[in-house]
């Protein structure tokens, strides 16, 4: 089959405006690039918040969709690790690979940082997308498509933030703040891999539900109650050993520090920009608390290529599993986006492409 002329995409024409399913021209791709056809797309806020923030999408019309996977059909001249009907995911994270973060395997602090796939380029709402083939993994056999394009941010963040920023062991409470949402979930399997007590805390009675269902020992419903006196009394009045707050908001953020045990530390992932929510994400610390209990305050940005390898090979030994609990076409994009800001999604939404 030939490579085609024409796809279908959902293109951001403005500012936080509406999806568009449009007939574009299939993109080219340069010597270091590599052309995938898309076989799923994960769908969560961080795209629903980044396309309303000013700067972050680079140039309008813009395809959004970071969490991908899909099947090479095209390679760039320069392009060795990867060949056509291999099936990859992305790490969507645009970096230099060569600055002093990069080359020191922390490259999602990357000085020259060249913005997100789906915002700084065309992303995975589309049938086909270009993408740096320094950007793709192979995905192992046994994982799905679907179960990659999750993992490929909704797995692999929580499983940097809960193995290199919280440092879960054995024996560890620790509470997670958005548990039911699309990465939270994945939060609350990664500290129990990690050998974590976990003190789930949500506000819908649905995604409370289902962090049990994935391991959670213990539910928090700050509905009902202040999250860290819930805390508190779940741990006999000592706090957390870590704080993971998939949320971010000024009272999650003080919650989770309210509820540290000595030597805690609190993992900032959740990030509620002003320009969208109107609020400032700003909280307050109390400087002698944090020096007299020896507290850590971490901010956990992404992941790097070999994390999400790693992330890969957990699902292929099924130590982890891809919550999904909606899927939608490419043209339902938009409807995924609205139930999205309404709290109505429970876990992962992703968009499946017809084969």
């Amino acid at each position: 089959m030939g490579r085609p002329e024409v796809m279908k995409a959902m293109v951001l024409h403005e500012l936080g405006g509406p999806l568009r399913l449009e007939t574009v021209p299939v993109p080219t791709i340069g010597p270091n690039d590599v052309l995938l056809r898309v076989r799923a797309t994960g769908v969560g806020l961080t795209v629903v918040i980044m396309i309303a923030v000013p700067g972050r999408v680079t140039a309008f019309p813009r395809i959004p969709g970071h969490e991908v996977a899909g099947e090479v059909v095209e390679t760039g001249a320069e392009v060795r690790h990867v060949k056509v009907g291999d099936r990859v995911a992305v790490h969507f994270y645009l970096t230099c690979r060569v600055c002093r973060y990069c080359r020191s395997g922390r490259e999602t602090l990357c000085t020259a940082f060249g913005g997100y796939v789906g915002m700084a380029c065309d992303g995975g709402y589309a049938e086909y997308m270009a993408v740096p083939a320094a950007n793709v993994t192979p995905i192992p056999p046994g994982v799905s498509d679907l179960e990659a394009a999750v993992a490929a941010d909704a797995i692999c963040t929580p499983y940097h933030a809960c193995r290199e920023e919280a440092r879960i062991g054995p024996g560890d409470d620790v509470l997670v703040v958005g548990a039911g949402g699309g990465v939270g979930i994945h939060g609350v399997q990664m500290a129990r891999l990690c050998g974590g007590r976990v003190l789930a805390a949500d506000i819908t009675d649905a995604k409370l539900e289902a962090a049990r269902e994935h391991g959670a020992d213990a539910l928090i419903d700050p509905r009902r109650e202040d999250i860290a006196a819930q805390v508190h009394r779940l741990t006999d009045g000592r706090g957390v050993d870590a704080a993971i707050d998939f949320v971010g908001s000024p009272e999650t953020l003080t919650a989770c520090f309210r509820s540290l045990a000595r030597g805690g530390r609190l993992v900032i992932i959740g990030h509620r920009p002003k320009a969208v929510f109107g609020v400032d994400p700003v909280f307050p610390v109390d400087a002698s608390h944090a020096l007299n209990y020896m507290l850590e305050i971490h901010g956990s940005r992404y992941v790097t290529l070999a994390e999400l390898q790693q992330t890969l090979e957990l699902l292929r030994q099924r130590r982890i599993r891809a919550v999904v609990t909606r899927t939608f076409p490419l043209e339902g994009a938009e409807e995924a986006h609205a139930l999205l800001r309404q709290n109505a999604i429970v876990g992962r939404a992703a968009l499946v492409l017809a084969g």
